[in-house]
């Protein structure tokens, strides 16, 4: 063990890796924008080409349609046929090569609430954000651009308004601290250093399955091939072992040459702590060399030069620890050899291996950070509390041992994860899209506490508080660890945010105001965390307040008399203002909430109020067509004359005016009103609100703050927030900032169409084709050569809406899991000639679902199973299955039995669907599967 003093100063290391002179933090800012944009052309389409996605249109020299009755959004998309046909198409994981691919991604790689820390294309970590500061923004920039301006004509847009979308960073950001990965090559008596990234390789290929991502670095010249295998453990449904404050670092070493090679790995890093201010602190930076029989490393701290400095540095928000570990590969290999260096400057870990012609050996790195004084919740009460790996761990080593001494699982886990969510029929595109937003909670959107708390914000560092109209569009959570979502609903929105009179405040203690539609969204999480739990102890649990604040929204209903399914007064919600009237999205989330809420009182035996909320949804169920402009082809608003001055959509198409039926899809609802009116609205939101290329749409748009924030640009497509195609836009509309909005396009809001067109596809099927395009535009705005694919923004980087992508999977699935009543069904619209697979998360387990065709028929193998599901972690008990088993299936209607290899079950046809029942709950541990012969 050795203990080097080191100077506050920073270093590079002189190597091949890039190494600039440390900048002062603001300096950085204030130049970031310009540096950026001369370094990537952001503003310039760039060289590498997407395919076309539809098209062409003709247009004149200042891009205006040559056919008047096209407009800026033709109803007429034009999709190009191949287009389309690859939206159907299996495919395969997404690789990105070459820098121009390579240089703007940024896949979060640490664990839930642990900050945020990137790997880029080539294997580099960056951004390094763990260091507790408060910014919007996953790389803080104003950017200027010549022809948009901010939501309130500003010139200069921040992250809020998309700097980080029209000006994406490339692995540059204000944390940086000099850290990497190198190997050095001892052939045939030369000795050659490549660092792990861009600067070493000229080969690089990225693929990035969510968790895990795998680089390759090719090298012609030493005939050494590497593989990087790059990770944070994530176990859905374990939340804990998923918020490490680390990443694990795998490579993998093969000599292609025909002689022996000599190679060491080697990773190295400066001191973090107190990012280069130790003797501001009167304090200095300690590097410390550890070992066990798990590998060797070295952790980085800060130390007072007296007591008081001492205590002044504890409660800062950059100190704490990092490390620096090699794992040990348990073989008896004399070759293998590591070692810690630490100098005044950098602190190196190494390690030898010898290769033989055709030998492949790994080596592996854990590198784990400890900064535990977050200073995101602001108020007084919370200056004490801590991030949640502070009631753990007490330093980074910890957590490097930790991991040290589970890796193998960990990454067996992880990768099975991986493998369960990507061995499925489903298109690679359509997989990766629905969960890559989820990473907003490895980011510094989202923050676990010591306390036990889940916090967030929208999106990095921007509004506080878990905002309830936001995080009530994000299906990821409460599907993959639905104990925060639970703790959501306990803590906060029927804890901190609750009032006496039931209503529910849409920051918890950070604003003092209710939203309608984040109060509806609770109410129906609340019915989505019920059954994403193994029995009815967290229904019990916060069902008094469920009612409480249901009653609160039958009251907003009943302000103008009788409750009758229609709110009316003022109706906060998610586009930042009070809406007046009768608001189709509002009415539609508000009857959702009432079904729900029915749902609920019957587990809990409470008929009476069950009764209440049936009635007052029959009444919604046809008050809401009232809305429906037969003429229009979609809902429109009925403003209130008493509020005329008020913003209101009026007239237009909105994207979200059937919300509340994407709800009750996903919590096995049924039709909460007529379907055809439904899909007739969707239909027209394709018509009128799709816009193929988006940079049309703006320069049809005069004024320079209703153009809306840029997260789409000119050629590329989005679902546009609201358009009135048949007239009745307010004359005064500019007098609302907010209008803005209604010009945009975000993902979040996208998601929730698409899945919604995906539900409704078996009753329609072109709205599949819709969804999957609309879907597909958003995964094709985010491609690699244009910006990171891995950071969807709206309101700032990482944004919590976003994660409403998981809606998209659940409809592709026809998913339905109820875990109280020990069902689970799969009613796919999504199939591969009737063939399908895919995940699935439950309460206590995850795994995937098979129908597989053989010869046309419903026949497997010569067991004749056709229908499977696997558990492949946890635990699952199932009383009933349904099933939607395709064309091809044939059964006849008559059959009252199946055979199952856990015996006879029972089985009811509900049109196309099949409902088999057994007569005890069958339970299936890891490694289990329930297979049904239909």
């Amino acid at each position: 063990m050795s203990e080097v003093e080191e100077p506050s100063k920073s270093s590079c290391c002189s190597s091949s890796t890039s190494c600039a002179p440390n900048v002062n933090r603001r300096q950085l800012l204030k130049g970031i924008g310009a540096g950026m944009a001369t370094m990537t052309g952001a503003l310039s389409l760039p060289t590498f080409s997407m395919p076309r996605m539809a098209g062409p249109f003709a247009f004149d020299d200042k891009n205006k349609s040559v056919d008047p009755s096209n407009g800026p959004i033709p109803v007429d998309k034009k999709l190009d046929e191949n287009w389309v046909k690859s939206l159907y198409e299996r495919g395969s994981a997404t690789t990105y090569q070459g820098w121009q691919q390579l240089q703007y991604i940024g896949m979060p790689i640490g664990g839930i609430g642990t900050g945020t820390v990137y790997i880029g294309g080539d294997g580099k970590l960056w951004v390094w954000d763990i260091f507790n500061e408060n910014h919007e923004g996953v790389v803080p920039q104003v950017f200027e651009h010549p022809t948009l301006t901010s939501l309130f004509g500003e010139k200069g847009l921040n992250e809020r308004h998309g700097s980080n979308y029209i000006n994406p960073p490339a692995q540059i950001s204000p944390w940086h601290f000099e850290q990497g990965f190198a190997v050095i090559i001892e052939q045939n008596n030369k000795k050659i250093r490549r660092t792990l990234d861009h600067h070493g390789f000229n080969d690089i290929t990225f693929k990035g399955q969510m968790p895990i991502a795998d680089i390759s670095y090719r090298d012609a010249a030493t005939q050494l091939n590497v593989e990087l295998e790059a990770m944070t453990p994530y176990i859905p449904l374990d939340t804990d072992r998923s918020s490490y404050p680390a990443t694990i670092m795998r490579y993998s070493f093969t000599n292609n040459s025909d002689s022996e090679m000599q190679i060491t790995a080697e990773a190295w890093s400066e001191n973090p702590v107190l990012q280069g201010k130790a003797k501001e602190h009167n304090s200095r930076l300690l590097t410390t060399e550890y070992a066990n029989n798990n590998g060797v490393g070295f952790i980085s701290t800060g130390k007072g030069n007296d007591s008081s400095a001492e205590k002044l540095i504890q409660g800062l928000p950059d100190f704490g620890s990092f490390s620096m570990m090699c794992l040990s590969d348990n073989s008896n290999d004399n070759s293998s050899k590591s070692k810690v260096t630490i100098n005044s400057t950098l602190s190196i870990l190494t390690k030898d291996l010898t290769l033989n012609p055709g030998e492949t050996k790994a080596v592996t790195f854990v590198v784990s950070w400890f900064f535990p004084n977050q200073k995101a919740l602001t108020k007084d009460e919370h200056q004490h509390i801590k991030r949640w790996y502070a009631s753990k761990y007490h330093d980074a080593q910890a957590v490097a041992l930790d991991i040290a001494n589970s890796v193998d699982q960990l990454t067996q886990l992880t990768r099975l994860w991986r493998d369960t969510w990507y061995d499925s029929t489903l298109p690679h595109w359509l997989l990766e899209r629905a969960i890559i937003p989820t990473n907003a909670l490895q980011t510094n959107t989202a923050y676990r506490l010591d306390n036990g708390r889940f916090w967030a914000w929208e999106g990095v560092g921007c509004c506080a508080g878990t905002c309830t109209h936001v995080w009530h569009y994000a299906q990821s959570v409460g599907r993959l660890f639905p104990d925060l979502e639970r703790d959501l609903r306990e803590r906060t929105d029927y804890g901190i945010g609750f009032k006496d009179n039931g209503a529910i405040l849409y920051r918890g203690e950070y604003n003092d105001k209710d939203a309608i539609d984040g109060q509806a969204g609770v109410i129906l999480r609340t019915l989505r965390e019920h059954q994403m739990s193994p029995d009815s102890d967290f229904l019990k649990r916060v069902w008094p307040k469920t009612k409480k604040a249901m009653q609160y929204l039958i009251l907003v209903d009943a302000g103008d008399g009788m409750p009758d399914g229609i709110p009316q007064g003022e109706q906060r919600n998610t586009l930042d203002a009070g809406w007046f009237g009768k608001i189709p999205v509002i009415s539609s989330l508000y009857i959702a909430a009432l079904h729900a809420g029915e749902e609920m009182a019957m587990v809990m035996g409470d008929k009476a109020f069950a009764n209440i909320c049936r009635e007052i949804y029959q009444q919604g169920e046809k008050n809401i067509l009232s809305l429906f402009n037969t003429e229009h082809g979609f809902f429109t608003q009925e403003i209130d004359p008493a509020h005329a001055d008020a913003i209101a959509i009026g007239e237009g198409c909105y994207i979200d005016q059937v919300l509340g039926q994407w709800w009750a899809s996903q919590l096995g609802l049924g039709r909460l009103y007529n379907g055809t009116i439904i899909r007739q609205s969707l239909s027209s939101l394709w018509d009128y609100n799709f816009c193929p290329d988006m940079g049309v749409l703006r320069d049809s748009i005069e004024t320079l703050t209703a153009k809306g924030r840029p997260y789409a640009l000119a050629g590329e497509a989005g679902l546009v927030m609201c358009t009135w195609p048949k007239g009745g836009r307010d004359d005064d509309w500019q007098q609302h900032w907010q209008y803005g909005y209604f010009n945009e396009c975000m993902t979040g809001f996208e998601y929730q169409a698409a899945g919604h067109m995906i539900w409704e596809s078996d009753q329609q099927p072109d709205l599949l084709t819709k969804g999957l395009a609309i879907t597909r535009s958003v995964h094709d705005r985010y491609h690699a050569s244009k910006r990171n694919p891995y950071n969807e923004v709206e309101c700032s980087d990482h944004y919590a809406r976003a994660m409403s992508s998981y809606g998209v999977f659940l409809a592709a699935c026809g998913f339905e899991y109820d875990g109280p009543k020990q069902h689970i069904g799969f009613k796919p619209r999504l199939t591969d000639k009737d063939n399908f697979k895919a995940a699935f998360t439950c309460a206590q387990g995850w795994g995937s679902f098979a129908l597989t065709v053989l010869n046309g028929k419903g026949v497997v193998d010569d067991k004749g199973k056709n229908a499977a599901i696997t558990l492949n972690y946890g635990k699952l008990s199932l009383s009933t299955v349904s099933l939607r088993l395709g064309r091809r299936f044939q059964m006849n209607s008559t059959t009252k039995t199946i055979n199952t290899n856990y015996g006879h079950a029972s089985i009811k046809h509900h049109g196309k669907d099949t409902l088999i029942s057994f007569k005890q709950p069958v339970m299936l541990t890891a490694g289990d599967t329930l297979t049904m012969v239909i």
